[in-house]
C-alpha cells in the first residue's frame, strides 16, 4: 500500500464497544493440537468449496455479543456463524490486501468466528472433513469444531490484477473451541504442509466479529507473512484502519502445531498496557535524560480509579517511576509520562511497564527491549523483526525519524532495515536534516541488492552532518522507480506515537508527522560521531539549603569553561521545561526558591562554543520550611499533613543515642488517618529519642493544657514515655516534666487527661510571657517494640478552679463541629452547664453535661471560626478556646 494511501486512512474514531470481547483480552499462546480423529459427528456440506453445513447444536448455551446461542453453521472457507442462520456470500476476500469482499466487511454478516477465512478446498492428497464434538461435564463443557485436510486455493493478487497467488498451505487443519460458562473462544492450529507456491504472501482473515464492521465489533489477528505465527498480535478493528497487515501467511512460514489464539470476554475491571513509548537504542551522553511514556487503556466495562502504572529498568541502570491515573473511563486511553531517567552503563535491558492488578492480569505487564549505546538513536525494538514495509510506492520522498540531542553532535550514518523484495534494483540514499527539514547531509546513491533484504544497511554520509543541541531528522530517500516499492521495514506500534515518524519531500522541506496513519515504528537508526571531549560535572552535592535558597557544589572537567544549571519541580523534563541558569563555577547558590519545596536539578559543563557535556542528574534538593511560632491556641498536630519520611513544619527530632532508630512519621497505626508519630525499638540500645513541637509563645497568668493520644505495639512489651518543656528544642533544655509513664501497655489509643497524678498531664503556667518547646521523650529499655503518639492538642485554659480545668478534656480541637467534652473527676454537686460563645460574646450553644462522662456537643451548624467554650460547675468555671474548621 502506498504511503500516501496509508496517510489518508488516518486514525479510526473510537466508538462504544458493544462486542463483549476486546483486543486486550486476546492472547497468542503455545498449546497442544489434538485431532478429533473419529470422535464426534461429521458435518456434511453440499460440497467442499464455498458451502455451508446445516445448523448444528453446540451442546450447551454459549453467550456471545449479548446473545445466547445453542447452534452454529460451518462454512467451508474457514469460519462459522453462531445461530441457526447460514452465512451468506461473500464467503472470503479476493486479493492480497483487499477486504471489501470479505465476511468481516459485510455489514449484514454478524456473530462470526473466523479461525482461517480464505478460499479453501480439499487438500491435494486428502479430502476435506468437517467435524464437531462436545465433551465434558455440564457447566464446563467444550465444543470443538474442526476443519481438516484443507488447502488455500490460488487467488488473484488483487481485484484488478489477474496474476494468481498460488497455494501456500497444501494440507492444513484447525479447530474452534467454545467453552461453556466462561464463554471463552479458542482457535487451535495444527502444523501444515507447504503448498506448491510460489512462495508469496497471502492475506487471511482471522478473528471474531460481532454486529458490524466498525471498531469495537471486530477483534482481528495481524502479522507479517515473513514472521512466525507466535508474533501475531490483535487489533480492535478491521485491517483497513492503517495497520497494513492482515494475518499474512506464506509457504516458507508454517504454523507451529498447537498455536492457539484465545479470545476472553470483557471483564468489568481490566486495564491494559497498550503501548510503550521509549527508544530501542539510547545513547548515554546525548540522549539523556530520557522520558519513558506508556499508553494505558481501560478494556473493561466499568470506569476505573487510581490505576497505578510503574515503569522500571533493571541494574546496572536501575530505575523505577510510579504514576497514578486518577480516573479512566471504560474504553478510554491515557498516556502516562514517567520521571526522566539517565542510564550511564552500556547494556541490553528491558523497559517494563506494570499496572496494578485487576481482573485480567495477562495484559498488565509489557516490556520493550532497549540497548544503551554511546552513539546510536533508534525507535525500533532490538531483536524484533519487521512486520511489513512502507514507502512511497512509485513516488519519491524521505521517510524519516526525529530525535533530540542534548548537546552538539555530528551525524555520521543512517542505518535502515530494508524489507521489501520489490526494492531490489531501486536507488535510495540516507539523509540527515536539521529541525526544519533542510537536508544537511546525505550518503551516495545506492542500488539495493537481494542480500540487503531483511537486514540493516548502513548509509554513511559523504560528510558528517553537524547538528546543534535540539531536534534533527535522519531517514531514507526513495527515488521514483518503475513499479512500486516499499523499502523501509516497520514494527507494530498501536497507537503510533506522535513526534517520532515523518515524511519529508525528496528535496527537503517541512516534515509531516505520520503518526495518525498508525504506520508503526520505522526501522531507521541515527548514528552519531564520537562522544564529545566535554564530560559532565561529578561529585554534585547540595552543601547548604535555606527556606529560599540552596548552594550547589560540584567538580567540573578540566577543560570546563562554564556550566549550565537547570532546575524545576520533581519529574520535569530539562529539555523542554525548568529554569536555566548560567553558572561560572562551584559552589553556586540558587536564590528565589520556595520554602518547604522539593526540586530536581541538572548540570552541564560547557567546554567551548560547541563542545558541551551531557546533562548530569537529576539531583534533588529540598528547601526547609520556615518554622512557625505558635501564638494562637488551640494548637493541634495530627501528622496527617506530612509525607511519610518527612516531618511537619516546626517539628524536629533528636536521636540522642545516635543509633539510627528514632521518631518518624509513619502511615501505620494512626489514631486519625493516615499518619502517626512513632518510635521503633533498637535491639541493643536503650531508647533516648525526642521529638519537639514548634515554638509555643505562652502568656503569663494563663494555664495551658496538653492533650494527646498514645499506644504501644504489644501489651506484653511495655514502653516508657515522658513529656517535658523548656526554652529550646534540645534534650538539655527540657527542664519541666508534664507527663510521665514508665509502663505503657495499651494497644488501643488512650487519650491523656489533665491532672497532677501519675500518668496525667500537668498544666503549663509561666511566670512571665515567653517561648517554650514541648519534648516527647521515648526512654524505653532496649529490644522492646514501639510507642506511637497522635492528635496532639494544646489549649489555653482560663477558669476559677485548677481542679475543674484538669477534669475537662475537649477533642478534637480544632473540629468540624462535632466535639466530645470529657469530664472526669470534677466532683460536681449537680448538673454542669456548658456555653459556647462567639467573638462578640453571643451565646451560640448551651447544654447540660454530666461529670464522669463523654458528652457530645453538636456544633456543626456554627460557622468556621474561633469560639469560647465555658463549663460551669456551681460557682466555678473553666474556659477553653475552641476552633471550628470547615
Amino acid at each position: 500500500m502506498a504511503l500516501a494511501a496509508l496517510l489518508a486512512a488516518g486514525a479510526t474514531t473510537a466508538q462504544a464497544q458493544s462486542l463483549n470481547y476486546g483486543a486486550a483480552g486476546a492472547q497468542n499462546v503455545a498449546g497442544t493440537y489434538t485431532d478429533l480423529g473419529t470422535t464426534g459427528t461429521v458435518l456434511t456440506t453440499p460440497n467442499n468449496d464455498d458451502a455451508n453445513s446445516a445448523a448444528t447444536p453446540i451442546g450447551f448455551t454459549f453467550n456471545f455479543n449479548g446473545t445466547a446461542f445453542t447452534d452454529f453453521v460451518l462454512n467451508t472457507n474457514g469460519y462459522l456463524k453462531l445461530g441457526m442462520a447460514a452465512p451468506a456470500a461473500p464467503f472470503f476476500s479476493e486479493g492480497a490486501q483487499v477486504f471489501t469482499g470479505s465476511p468481516i466487511q459485510a455489514a449484514a454478516q454478524t456473530n462470526l468466528l473466523l479461525p482461517f477465512n480464505v478460499d479453501l478446498t480439499d487438500a491435494t492428497a486428502a479430502t476435506a472433513e468437517y467435524r464437531v464434538f462436545t465433551s465434558g461435564a455440564a457447566g464446563s463443557r467444550v465444543c470443538t469444531i474442526q476443519w481438516k485436510n484443507v488447502k488455500d486455493k490460488p487467488q488473484a493478487a488483487s481485484s484488478t490484477v489477474a496474476t494468481l497467488i498460488g497455494t501456500q498451505y497444501d494440507n492444513f487443519s484447525f479447530q474452534v473451541k467454545l467453552f461453556e460458562t466462561s464463554n471463552k473462544v479458542e482457535f487451535f492450529y495444527n502444523s501444515a504442509t507447504a503448498g506448491a507456491g510460489p512462495n508469496a504472501f497471502k492475506s487471511i482473515n482471522i478473528g471474531i466479529k460481532g454486529s458490524g464492521n466498525t471498531a469495537g465489533q471486530l477483534i482481528m489477528a495481524t502479522k507479517g507473512s515473513t514472521v512466525a505465527w507466535s508474533t501475531a498480535t490483535f487489533l480492535g478493528g478491521d485491517y483497513t484502519t492503517g495497520v497494513g497487515n492482515a494475518h499474512n501467511v506464506r509457504l516458507a512460514v508454517l504454523p507451529d502445531a498447537g498455536r492457539t489464539y484465545r479470545f476472553q470476554p470483557t471483564l468489568a475491571n481490566d486495564a491494559a498496557v497498550q503501548a510503550i513509548y521509549t527508544l530501542g537504542k539510547l545513547p548515554t551522553t546525548i540522549g539523556t535524560p530520557h522520558v519513558i511514556r506508556a499508553v494505558v487503556r481501560n478494556e473493561g466495562l466499568a470506569a476505573m480509579a487510581n490505576v497505578q502504572v510503574t515503569a522500571s529498568v533493571p541494574a546496572p541502570n536501575a530505575f523505577s517511576s510510579m504514576k497514578t491515573i486518577a480516573s479512566l473511563a471504560a474504553g478510554a486511553s491515557a498516556t502516562v509520562t514517567f520521571d526522566p531517567y539517565s542510564p550511564t552503563t552500556a547494556a541490553t535491558q528491558a523497559v517494563t511497564v506494570t499496572l496494578s492488578n485487576d481482573e485480567n492480569t495477562t495484559n498488565n505487564v509489557a516490556a520493550y527491549q532497549q540497548q544503551i549505546t554511546t552513539t546510536t538513536f533508534a525507535y525500533a525494538e532490538p531483536g524484533v523483526p519487521a512486520v511489513s514495509s512502507i514507502g512511497f510506492n512509485t513516488g519519491a520522498g524521505i521517510l524519516a525519524v526525529k530525535h533530540t540531542t542534548n548537546a552538539a553532535r555530528s551525524i555520521t550514518a543512517v542505518n535502515v532495515r530494508l524489507e521489501d523484495p520489490n526494492s531490489v534494483g531501486k536507488t535510495v540514499y540516507g539523509v540527515a536534516t536539521d529541525a526544519t527539514g533542510n537536508i544537511i547531509g546525505r550518503s551516495p546513491d545506492y542500488v539495493i541488492v537481494t542480500a540487503d533484504i531483511s537486514t540493516y544497511r548502513t548509509f554513511t554520509l559523504s560528510t558528517p552532518a553537524s547538528v546543534a543541541a535540539g531536534s534533527f531528522f535522519v531517514g531514507l530517500a526513495q527515488t521514483t522507480g518503475t513499479g512500486g516499492y516499499f523499502p523501509v521495514g516497520n514494527q507494530t506500534e498501536l497507537p503510533t506515537r506522535a513526534e517520532a515518524y515523518f515524511s519529508i519531500p525528496l528535496a527537503g522541506g517541512a516534515p509531516a508527522d505520520v503518526f495518525a496513519s498508525n504506520l508503526g515504528r520505522l526501522m531507521i537508526e541515527a548514528v552519531t560521531g564520537a562522544p564529545a571531549t566535554c564530560v559532565p560535572p561529578t561529585a554534585v552535592t547540595v552543601t547548604g539549603a535555606t527556606p529560599t535558597s540552596a548552594t550547589i557544589s560540584f567538580t567540573g572537567p578540566a577543560n570546563g569553561t562554564a556550566y549550565t544549571l537547570i532546575y524545576g519541580p520533581t519529574g520535569f523534563n530539562p529539555t523542554t521545561a525548568g529554569i536555566t541558569l548560567p553558572v561560572t563555577g562551584s559552589p553556586y547558590t540558587i536564590a528565589g526558591l520556595t520554602p518547604a519545596t522539593t526540586y530536581q536539578f541538572y548540570l552541564r559543563a560547557n567546554c567551548g562554543a560547541t563542545d558541551q557535556s551531557a546533562l548530569a542528574g537529576p539531583f534533588t534538593l529540598t528547601t526547609p520550611c520556615v518554622p512557625p511560632i505558635v501564638t494562637t491556641f488551640p494548637y493541634a498536630e495530627n501528622f496527617d499533613g506530612a509525607t511519610v519520611g518527612t516531618l511537619p513544619c516546626g517539628i524536629t527530632v533528636t536521636d540522642a543515642n545516635n543509633d539510627g532508630d528514632t521518631w518518624r512519621v509513619v502511615a501505620a497505626t494512626p489514631a486519625s488517618t493516615p499518619n502517626a508519630m512513632r518510635y521503633t525499638y533498637n535491639a541493643t540500645n536503650v531508647a533516648d529519642d525526642w521529638f519537639f513541637t514548634p515554638a509555643l509563645f505562652l502568656n503569663s497568668g494563663s494555664r495551658y493544657q496538653l492533650q494527646f493520644k498514645y499506644r504501644v505495639g504489644l501489651a506484653t512489651i511495655p514502653e516508657r514515655l515522658e513529656v517535658k518543656y523548656g526554652t529550646s528544642a534540645t534534650p538539655a533544655a527540657m527542664t519541666t516534666t508534664v507527663f510521665q509513664n514508665a509502663n505503657l501497655t495499651n494497644i488501643v489509643y488512650a487519650t491523656t487527661v489533665g491532672g497532677t497524678s501519675a500518668g496525667q498531664v500537668a498544666p503549663i503556667s509561666l511566670a512571665a510571657n515567653g517561648t517554650v518547646y514541648l519534648g516527647f521523650h521515648a526512654y524505653s529499655i532496649a529490644d522492646q517494640f514501639y510507642v506511637a503518639v497522635d492528635d496532639i492538642n494544646i489549649t489555653r485554659v482560663l477558669g476559677t478552679s485548677a481542679a475543674l480545668d484538669r477534669a475537662i478534656g475537649v477533642f478534637p480541637n480544632p473540629s468540624t463541629g462535632i466535639v466530645t467534652l470529657e469530664v472526669r473527676g470534677a466532683n460536681a454537686k449537680g448538673a454542669m452547664q456548658v456555653e459556647v460563645t462567639n467573638a462578640l460574646g453571643q451565646v451560640m450553644h448551651s447544654a447540660t453535661v454530666r461529670d464522669n462522662d463523654l458528652n457530645t456537643l453538636d456544633l456543626s451548624a456554627l460557622s468556621a471560626g474561633l469560639y469560647t467554650l465555658k463549663v460551669k460547675s456551681g460557682s466555678d468555671f473553666s474556659i477553653r478556646q475552641l476552633m471550628i474548621q470547615k
